[in-house]
């Protein structure tokens, strides 16, 4: 069997039929009222119809492999033991395995994977091992249950997120804080461990309180930095549309034409396409018009990994693709630099552009993300801050839209909670780097936070690889095919 398989929409929705039954109530199975793709009321209840269709579900979901956690299955295939990598506080890289026996072919194998390759070659890196659980295709498969059962409908409407915890080693599901409780979590455990049989040991709950989107609806006369109108434009600077402002992702070819991505909520039709004119500078003047939108990521049951008992749909990241005006000048592959950076968590950043040093330049594309990564995002109203990775591939419901949002991540830089959304994630890769300056690689976009003035809050991006999922004729998001300043 294929180690890469793609579980097929319509076998899983079959056997999700089978698993999901009503036991006690008169509410119709998953699935009977208005079949796949279309909403309809799941069950009051979840209960086992038959062990074996279970087994059988699980055989199914071992050969599904995330693109986003590619790096982990390539590991995972090669040592079997494998439970997962993070980088540590002190930035070294540690490697989780369930037998030591092997450690140090482990760790020499990890060493040459590339995981701190740069284009001049690769860096020695610090590497500790050390003891785990649970092997992480276990993990993964736990997790796809997990998303497929309780993130979607009203039964666990409190459930927000479903993961792969790697310094944990364990599957965390966020519960919303304003329902956290002994009797949610034993309501939740219970089904977790005696329905979809995940080992209680496996699993980790954490408090969530609900994300965000990070467009805003109140305008400030705000002067310069990158509220300004700034020609060339390029990934960072403010826009304005409809009656929220964002702010321009990266710029890049779709379909043959020049464009540049935002959120698909920063549309007059969140999640669908509305041909939404969207404003650089002073959008009383005809000529701070940069562009229209022209095509919103593509949404649906059968983009489900894993299917859900309650149908709603599911994408890969939160993007909108925005084809920029014939006349006005762009800067693809790169990204505004501002003067300084915040590396403190709910502490803004400057977004004033360094005149002597006034770019990033995009030279790769970066999808090996890693929990402990330190990143850097630049735009809205909270400019160039930093942060960790602190979660990777987390499955997010998105009640507000009736939809899922596959294998999106979270990290610790700043935002401000307004007009930050669709901001440029990057990771800084080396410095002058043949002869480029300040060299970066591509990572995602900025979507929304959550608890952003508090200790224990988080900012959530879409990885890149989940936006080109979306977007397949997306390309030239780097300078090494592009003019530097394109008229």
């Amino acid at each position: 069997m294929n180690g890469f398989r793609k579980l097929t929409p319509l076998n899983l929705v079959i056997i999700l039929f089978f698993i999901v039954s009503c036991d006690s109530s008169t509410s119709p199975p998953a699935f009977q009222n208005g079949g796949i793709g279309q909403n309809s009321p799941g069950p009051a209840c979840k209960a086992m119809v038959s062990n074996s269709i279970l087994s059988e579900l699980k055989s199914e979901l071992e050969y599904v492999r995330r693109e986003s956690e590619a790096h982990l299955h390539k590991m995972s295939d090669q040592f079997p033991d494998f439970g997962g990598v993070y980088i540590d506080d002190n930035g070294t890289y540690t490697i989780l395995l369930t037998d030591l026996e092997g450690k140090k072919t482990v760790k020499t194998a990890f060493s040459v994977e590339g995981f701190a390759k740069t284009r001049s070659g690769s860096v020695a890196l610090d590497v500790n091992i050390r003891k785990a659980e649970h092997r992480f295709r276990d993990l993964a498969m736990w997790r796809e249950l997990a998303t497929a059962f309780l993130l979607a409908g009203n039964q666990f409407h409190y459930v927000l997120s479903t993961q792969v915890h790697e310094a944990e080693n364990r599957v965390a599901i966020g519960i919303d804080a304003a329902y956290w409780s002994g009797e949610v979590l034993d309501e939740v455990t219970e089904f977790l461990i005696h329905t979809l049989e995940v080992p209680q040991n496996a699993l980790l709950f954490e408090k969530e309180y609900a994300e965000i989107d990070e467009d805003a609806n109140i305008f400030e006369n705000l002067n310069g930095d990158t509220f300004d109108r700034q020609r060339p434009i390029l990934g960072g600077l403010r826009i304005q549309y409809g009656s929220g402002n964002c702010s321009m992702g990266f710029l890049g070819v779709y379909d043959g034409e020049d464009i540049f991505v935002t959120n698909g909520h920063c549309t007059e039709n969140a999640h669908g396409t509305s041909a939404t004119l969207y404003y650089q500078g002073e959008r009383d003047e005809p000529y701070d018009v940069v562009g229209v939108e022209i095509a919103d990521g593509p949404q649906s049951l059968d983009m489900c990994v894993s299917p859900n008992s309650d149908c709603w749909p599911c994408r890969w990241s939160d993007s909108a693709i925005v084809r920029i005006r014939e006349n006005v000048e762009r800067a693809r592959g790169y990204i505004a630099r501002t003067e300084w950076k915040s590396e403190t968590w709910t502490v803004e950043g400057s977004r004033e552009i360094d005149e002597a040093d006034p770019v990033f330049a995009v030279i790769d594309l970066k999808e090996d993300i890693l929990m402990g990564m330190t990143l850097h995002k630049v735009g809205g109203n909270s400019g160039w801050t930093s942060g960790e990775v602190i979660r990777t591939c987390v499955d997010s419901r998105r009640t507000r839209h009736e939809m899922i949002l596959q294998c999106q991540f979270r990290a610790r830089y700043a935002t401000s909670g307004g007009g930050t959304s669709g901001s440029p994630v990057f990771k800084r890769v080396a410095f002058d780097i043949d002869g480029i300056q300040n060299p970066v690689a591509l990572v995602g976009i900025h979507r929304a936070s959550s608890n952003r003035d508090q200790a224990n809050g988080y900012s959530a991006f879409s990885p890149i690889n989940g936006v080109l999922k979306d977007f397949e004729e997306l390309e030239g998001l780097t300078i090494e095919t592009e003019s530097h300043i394109n008229e």
